[in-house]
């Protein structure tokens, strides 16, 4: 999508192209607005504009200085200019000046706008031209080890794709991995003591034992790997030909892996065991298979080195298992710790949908849901400096008593009543940083109205320029420049009212160091020049 901005002293044909123009319909989102080349050369500082439109002749900076400015900071702009100066050597310069169009006055909505489609097409185009070169190519294979990597560690984590989103990543990872095919996980932990190695080192010993298990399996199979959060090398094997889906590879796999322990013994001197998950399909077993073979290390291996352990060894049916989309990413307490309260609530209605598929563990879950809740809802208040008896109220002590006996209905009645709680605290705490904000900002513009700029107000408040000019936006509905304007307008109106000073010297007080642009911004605003006004017994009215 693109961003234009309009310059032209004449502030009635800004503000008619502006509005005069189908701007969506073009893939325009945002349409900027300045009346003069230094306004203009400002708000390109903080916005990402891809098309300026402006006159060549205006008081101040020209159109011409203004795109030479441009050209030097934002060579990717595109400029368009359009004007009454009808002079082959306007035109010779703006050419110099590689000015994308030059269009005289009168020019008709139909004329911009096929000019301005144009560009866009033209800017598509190279957009398209940059993608397609070889740099990128290289640096995307440069990193498809890493992202490949980040692949397998968001599978076992848990991560759901839908499944068009899956193949196309597979596809473009160069994964040859079949969805809904058998596959086999491998978890080897590392048991030598690497403490005192240096980073760079340790990676490379990593790096060589990755290296070793594909090596070794790469035959029949293929493999993908990364590292978990525990620092155990994960691996997912899969049959790299379609004739051996279809028959059991386990006991070649085990061979494989043993080899494989074998190896990194041999080679890299170091002490490693390996557990090999139950089949299962890929993606959608991955994290089970993931956590049955953690499961093997805590109940089984322990403490114990250079062990081997297959799953399908150790077949137990649990009774009760974890709930999945309780711990599936993301998390209840990542979610509300970045307030996105849709998700939180979405993902809320999942968990109690899966809560009622639980049978006799209900209550067992149960517990876990309130728990996880209850830790979730804490650690918030806490962040933002609350007690969870400020926000919640006497509802704190139904909370601490509600147990494991609780039904269902009950438990999950508190559950979204306690989101909608500290939803609403979250939504008035944010309402009054931003009205506190405001009344600052405000405040500071009044003060110092001669020399204001957004750049001033951002450092008064210690934030982001863009982010006060949105902010302004959204709160207001006037843009900070017009804002500024109005209220140096309105000062100029005192000034002429009550004081006895010359016309250069209320434009000084006001913030223009030129009295005729003064002059002009006051015709436009309020209909007759500041002499008229200081001549006249009328009141202004805008």
């Amino acid at each position: 999508m693109f961003e234009i901005l309009i310059v032209d002293d004449h502030t009635h044909l800004v503000d008619s192209l502006a509005i005069g123009l189908p701007w969506e319909q073009m893939g325009i989102t945002h349409v900027y607005k300045a009346y003069s080349g230094e306004e203009a050369l400002e708000l390109l500082n903080y916005r990402s504009v891809d098309i300026v439109v402006t006159d060549i002749q205006m008081n101040g900076m020209t159109g011409l200085e203004l795109i030479a400015r441009i050209n030097e900071k934002w060579k990717n702009t595109k400029a368009v200019i359009i004007t009454g100066f009808d002079e082959f050597q306007y035109a010779k310069e703006a050419i110099q000046q590689q000015v994308s169009d030059y269009l005289l006055k009168p020019v008709s909505n139909e004329e911009l706008e096929q000019t301005l489609r144009n560009i866009i097409n033209r800017i598509t185009e190279e957009g398209n031209e940059l993608l397609n070169q070889q740099k990128f190519v290289y640096r995307f294979r440069e990193s498809l080890p890493k992202l490949r990597e980040m692949f397998l560690y968001e599978l076992i984590s848990g991560k759901n794709y839908p499944i068009s989103d899956l193949k196309e990543k597979i596809h473009l990872y160069g994964l040859p991995f079949s969805v809904e095919r058998e596959a086999i996980l491998l978890c080897m932990r590392v048991e030598e003591d690497y403490s005192n190695t240096d980073l760079y080192s340790l990676s490379l010993i990593e790096y060589a034992m990755f290296n070793i298990v594909e090596e070794v399996f790469s035959d029949k199979f293929n493999v993908m790997h990364c590292k978990d959060s525990h620092d155990y090398l994960i691996f997912l094997v899969q049959a790299s030909a379609i004739e051996q889906a279809g028959i059991d590879n386990s006991a070649i796999i085990e061979d494989l892996a043993r080899l494989s322990q074998h190896q990194i013994k041999l080679y890299l001197k170091s002490k490693v065991s390996f557990v090999l998950s139950n089949g299962g399909g890929f993606p959608k077993d991955v994290q089970s298979m993931y956590h049955s073979a953690l499961t093997i290390y805590t109940d089984y291996i322990g403490n114990q080195t250079e062990s081997f352990f297959n799953v399908t060894q150790k077949k137990e049916i649990y009774e009760i298992q974890p709930l999945a989309e309780l711990y599936r990413p993301q998390t209840l307490m990542e979610l509300i710790d970045i307030e996105q309260w849709t998700a939180f609530e979405s993902k809320l209605t999942r968990i109690f949908d899966e809560l009622e598929g639980a049978g006799s563990g209900a209550r067992e879950y149960g517990l876990e849901i309130y728990v996880t809740l209850l830790q979730t809802y804490s650690y918030y208040l806490h962040k933002k400096g609350k007690r969870i008896f400020e926000v919640f109220g006497r509802d704190i002590e139904k909370m601490l008593k509600i147990d494991a006996s609780w039904s269902l209905e009950p438990l999950k009645e508190w559950a979204f009543g306690s989101y909608v709680q500290i939803k609403a605290y979250s939504d008035s705490r944010s309402d009054n940083i931003r009205f506190d904000l405001m009344e600052r900002i405000r405040r500071f513009i009044q003060e110092n109205i001669k020399d204001i700029t957004l750049q001033t107000v951002a450092d008064h408040v210690n934030l982001h320029p863009v982010y006060i000019s949105n902010l302004f936006k959204q709160e207001t509905g006037e843009n900070f420049s017009n804002y500024v304007l109005r209220l140096r307008m309105e000062k100029a109106v005192q000034l002429l009212k009550h004081k006895d000073l010359k016309i250069s010297q209320i434009a000084l007080e006001v913030g223009y160091q030129k009295p005729q642009y003064f002059i002009k911004l006051f015709k436009s605003h309020y209909g007759m020049t500041p002499q008229e006004f200081k001549n006249s017994d009328l009141s202004l009215k805008k």
